[in-house]
């Protein structure tokens, strides 16, 4: 074998163009596999967050709007429903708490606290300083604070996205009584 034969079998081979699309198509198609499912689960995401902050904020306007007591079988309504808005795979934990703010003290404190799953009941100690938390209030003001959580496992897992947890903390203030009322026996 000489030289010129090596050169000429490399020449050959470098302007022969047979077969480029399929070797191109072979080895793009799962770069752009991976980029449409990436791109679907990050949407995927962020719809969810949404629909999840909708519901929690659903869920605050309707308490905002009771003037009769709160009973736990009401709460336990409140996470089927947000169960329902989110289309959630499993149960979301939910927690409903009235705050009051005490100006001679410049602290929050609790009218009472419900939850349902596995976040845990507020407490005074938990809210006392929640000014970067809540929103200003004045002197006997309440607010009423709901929060959610759930667990979020988008359809791919690609290595850019894993499970998640969707949290929401939102807050509305009663409308149409000076305060929202917890009856546990009701």
């Amino acid at each position: 074998m000489t030289w010129s034969f090596i050169k000429s079998r490399l020449a050959a081979f470098r302007d022969e163009t047979g077969g480029t699309v399929s070797v191109e198509f072979i080895v793009m198609a799962p770069i752009i596999f991976w980029a449409y499912a990436s791109m679907f689960s990050w949407f995927d995401a962020y719809r969810q967050v949404g629909v999840h902050e909708k519901s929690a904020f659903t869920i605050a306007d309707m308490i905002s709007r009771e003037t009769d007591p709160i009973t736990p079988d009401y709460i336990d309504a409140t996470r089927d429903l947000v169960s329902f808005l989110t289309r959630a795979n499993g149960q979301p934990d939910i927690r409903v708490s009235v705050i009051r703010y005490v100006k001679k003290k410049d602290q929050f404190r609790l009218d009472w606290s419900q939850k349902r799953g596995s976040l845990t009941k507020l407490r005074n100690s938990d809210v006392k300083f929640w000014h970067d938390k809540l929103p200003e209030m004045v002197n006997g003001e309440r607010i009423i604070l709901v929060e959610t959580q759930l667990e979020y496992t988008p359809p791919f897992l690609y290595g850019l996205m894993e499970e998640n947890t969707i949290r929401t903390f939102v807050f509305a203030r009663p409308r149409f009584a000076p305060k929202v009322i917890y009856d546990a026996n009701g």
